[in-house]
């Protein structure tokens, strides 16, 4: 009966030795997620997978739209045909903006920033930053890691 005991004794502090081995989980997908458009204001993350570029044929300015909920941000971009890639657009002149709206409160003076092209073809890519305040109240808000990607115009 000793024997017995100590059997069963054994067995049980052998299996309550051993870690349970986590298997690995497969998705399918190994590939990392990517946005069409997606950026940080003011250091929180702003996502739209369905972006908007449309260009105005007789004004020859393309406009691209996104959209996260009820926050909204539009980068407009005047003589976009004369446009090159790689090319470095300042957003803080007469014409080429970036605005952002946070709710009701709308951010259109825009103090700084840049956009650049790195593919113009039948899609568009690129990379984007900015800064801009609300002219009645001041407040500002910055942009950054601003990246759109194969976007349709």
């Amino acid at each position: 009966m000793n024997k017995l005991l100590f059997t069963f004794l054994a067995i049980a502090i052998i299996f309550s030795a051993c870690e349970k081995e986590e298997e690995p989980t497969n998705s399918g997908d190994s590939t990392p997620t990517t946005y069409a458009f997606s950026c940080k204001v003011g250091g929180v993350d702003f996502i739209d997978n369905n972006p908007t570029a449309t260009i105005d044929p007789s004004t020859n300015v393309l406009t691209l739209d996104a959209e996260n909920g009820e926050n909204t941000i539009r980068i407009i971009i005047y003589n976009f045909s004369n446009r090159s890639e790689g090319e470095e657009i300042s957003l803080n002149n007469l014409t080429d903006k970036a605005y952002i709206t946070l709710g009701t409160n709308s951010m259109t003076n825009t103090q700084s920033g840049k956009i650049t092209f790195s593919n113009i073809g039948s899609e568009l890519s690129g990379t984007f930053n900015f800064n801009c305040n609300n002219l009645q109240t001041f407040e500002s808000v910055t942009v950054t890691e601003g990246v759109f990607e194969d976007l349709s115009y």
